[in-house]
């Protein structure tokens, strides 16, 4: 139960008020240089967020970073790059900002924020990649799959000319529906794919989601890989 602030923070999240709430809402509040919920101050930052991190460097975007261990490792590696991470759940986002926390890390930021809405918070023309990893496959209802042609429709006005999009897939199927429909987009070139990430080259540079930890773990099964490239 929410003893402080309650009555101010479910606004941000909830329609009406509840009587009992995830206690990591308020857990949120604990890490405000790392984690931001109000959809105002989000918005308010859409043509700044140089001036946030107090630097002109590169912005990349993780769309559903989980418990924040592959963004919290691009960051470590790439000191030079901003990195701007969204995801839903309280709790993920609390244990990805105490990581960040942790390394005292300066260039790392979570939002809670749908993928869907990054034009509202994101400027045209400012991001230098976006990584997807792993979404829901949704084999019964392809409709809802987050990465189709109208994700990159979205992201086009977004992403700099010769800014790429990073996936990682364990569904044979998603991967291979998502070079098919690349290749009849104009504006992009799927500039590198494999099949078997972890038997590839690029195996060595790879930092693992911690669901793909956990798959590896407990099967055999190849993880798919692409990067696509933004030439017009």
């Amino acid at each position: 139960m929410l003893e402080n602030n309650k009555e101010d923070l479910w606004k941000h999240f909830f329609n009406y008020p509840r009587k009992v709430y995830n206690q990591y809402i308020l857990k949120m509040t604990e890490y405000p240089e790392y984690i931001i919920f109000d959809k105002e101050k989000m918005n308010s930052n859409k043509e700044k967020w140089g001036s946030h991190f107090g630097n002109d460097n590169p912005l990349y975007l993780e769309i559903g970073s989980g418990s924040g261990n592959f963004t919290n490792g691009l960051s470590e590696r790439h000191k030079d790059r901003n990195y701007i991470a969204l995801e839903l759940r309280f709790k993920r986002l609390v244990f990805s900002a105490d990581k960040a926390r942790r390394r005292d890390a300066k260039n790392i930021l979570f939002l809670r924020r749908y993928g869907e809405e990054i034009q509202t918070f994101i400027s045209e023309d400012s991001l230098s990649g976006v990584y997807i990893n792993f979404p829901d496959p949704w084999e019964e209802k392809l409709k809802n799959r987050v990465i189709q042609p109208s994700l990159f429709q979205l992201l086009n006005p977004l992403l700099k000319k010769e800014g790429k999009v990073f996936i990682k897939t364990d569904h044979d199927g998603y991967y291979n529906d998502i070079i098919n429909f690349i290749e009849k987009m104009p504006e992009y070139e799927v500039v590198y794919s494999t099949p078997d990430l972890h038997n590839d080259a690029k195996a060595e540079g790879n930092i693992k989601t911690e669901f793909e930890e956990l798959f590896l773990c407990k099967h055999n099964k190849n993880i798919n890989y692409i990067e696509i490239l933004k030439i017009k």
